[in-house]
């Protein structure tokens, strides 16, 4: 059965802003100012709306240094245990492909950068191949921890250009508590140890090792280190597109792979959580305009979207669901913030998430994890949005 490409075009939900991959009603935001990424002895006050998430945290949040991300894969395993369990044991070849189709017909093999009826927004990519997992959080000794997901991605990479290295194929892993907000990402770089092509289906496959075998995990897998991964997933953990979406669950064909984020809270300070376990020196600034439209259902990464604009995308043809376009000069608000910069333009902050027991917050030119890639683009300064039913 295949998927059409208005229906593939249509899927893109609403985390696709973000991106990864958090939705909910977003109230008036308290200027408040948390306790630390981690309480420190006790905990501020905080709000019946807000209490059940924190009564429910299961064990006590790692402590959030800024060198975690740096560690040995082994090392990090243990840091983020706590709150995430242990990480999945990939195997290729029982996850999810992920379907490409061209003229709303299956394809097999590499049609080129956006040659496809869904790419990926992130440069176009198109080689089929790839594939993703979802898995339910457990312990070390089996316990299932339902707060908890793990996403894996076999990713089989077709960008022009790759072609001299030998293997540049990546297993990656996403874990994320929703409750916390905790998230760990592990990526096994160009390591040909344990995948391979198949030559018939052009797909990768093998099987990665567990944190069973340490020494086969510290090779298998890699840390983020110096890359923040937040550059990219920055609303939340989870980044969708039609090429993402296409992978849907056997369970549930109507869902895709990678989960759909939660309601959010109409409290922003108890809005959906999100932080990186060993990496408190990550710049996890988003934008914020009290009322506007765009945010009542997601957070919105503005360099993500950036990106997926620069991939020929146009939010208004597709967002909201509902009625594309309707929201457009919400749209153009926050674009116009992100390029004047938020310091420079009035009732426009800079917001950071909760993140396991500190509230969302304002953040101010104080805010000491500035990155550079939070920062817009001078070539998209001129930018202006159009409607779809407006476009020639």
């Amino acid at each position: 059965m295949h998927i059409s490409k208005r229906a593939l075009v249509a899927s893109i939900s609403l985390s696709t802003f973000l991106v990864a991959l958090l939705a909910v009603n977003l109230g008036t935001i308290s200027r408040v100012t948390a306790a630390g990424k981690q309480a420190q002895g006790g905990r501020p006050a905080q709000e019946n709306a807000g209490e059940d998430r924190i009564q429910a945290r299961n064990g006590a949040t790692p402590e959030n240094n800024s060198y975690g991300v740096s560690s040995t894969p082994m090392e990090y395993a243990k840091m983020i245990e706590p709150e995430l369990g242990i990480p999945p044991i990939v195997d290729c070849g029982t996850s999810v492909e992920i379907p490409i189709y061209v003229n709303e017909v299956k394809y097999t093999g590499n049609p080129g950068l956006h040659g496809c009826d869904n790419p990926s927004l992130q440069v176009g990519d198109c080689m089929s191949g790839s594939s993703l997992q979802r898995y339910e959080g457990v312990t070390a000794d089996g316990t299932p921890l339902p707060h908890v997901v793990w996403v894996s991605y076999c990713r089989h990479e077709g960008r022009p250009g790759m072609e001299k290295y030998e293997n540049v194929d990546s297993v990656q892993m996403i874990g994320y508590n929703s409750k916390t907000g905790a998230t760990a990402f592990f990526e096994s770089g160009r390591n040909s140890e344990w995948t391979y092509t198949d030559p018939e289906t052009n797909r990768l496959m093998g099987k990665m090792p567990g944190t069973d075998d340490p020494d086969a995990f510290n090779r298998g897998y890699s840390t983020p280190g110096k890359t923040q991964c937040a550059q990219c997933h920055q609303n939340d953990p989870f980044i969708h597109n039609p090429y993402i979406d296409s992978a849907k669950l056997p369970s549930d064909p109507s869902q895709p792979v990678i989960p759909r984020n939660r309601t959010r809270n109409a409290n922003m300070k108890f809005d959906n959580p999100y932080y990186v376990i060993g990496a408190s020196h990550w710049d996890m600034r988003t934008i914020h305009i009290e009322g506007n439209a765009c945010l009542q259902c997601h957070r919105i990464g503005m360099k993500t979207l950036e990106e997926f604009i620069g991939d020929h995308w146009n939010p208004n043809e597709h967002m909201p669901p509902n009625d594309p376009g309707s929201l457009s000069e919400d749209l153009q608000e926050l674009f116009d913030c992100w390029q004047n910069s938020p310091e420079n333009t009035p009732g426009c902050d800079w917001i950071v998430p909760p993140a396991g027991d500190s509230l969302g917050h304002v953040v101010r030119d104080e805010y000491p994890h500035k990155a550079g890639f939070n920062k817009p683009n001078p070539k998209m300064s001129s930018y202006k949005f159009y409607v779809k039913s407006d476009a020639s």
